[in-house]
């Protein structure tokens, strides 16, 4: 089913490719987010649940 796709549309590698950077560059942002964000603000914010 891919094979026609990419065979039959053309320019649809560039969709493509452009698509898994976009997704590749969403996680490695938010991998870099997670590493920054303050212990102490990850901490609290994963109690909050918890509390009253």
């Amino acid at each position: 089913m891919f094979k026609q796709f990419i065979n039959n549309v053309q320019g649809a590698d560039v969709y493509m490719i452009t698509s898994l950077l976009i997704f590749s560059v969403f996680f490695v942002l938010v991998g870099i987010y997670l590493f920054m964000i303050d212990k102490k603000h990850a901490k609290d914010m994963s109690y909050l649940p918890l509390k009253d």
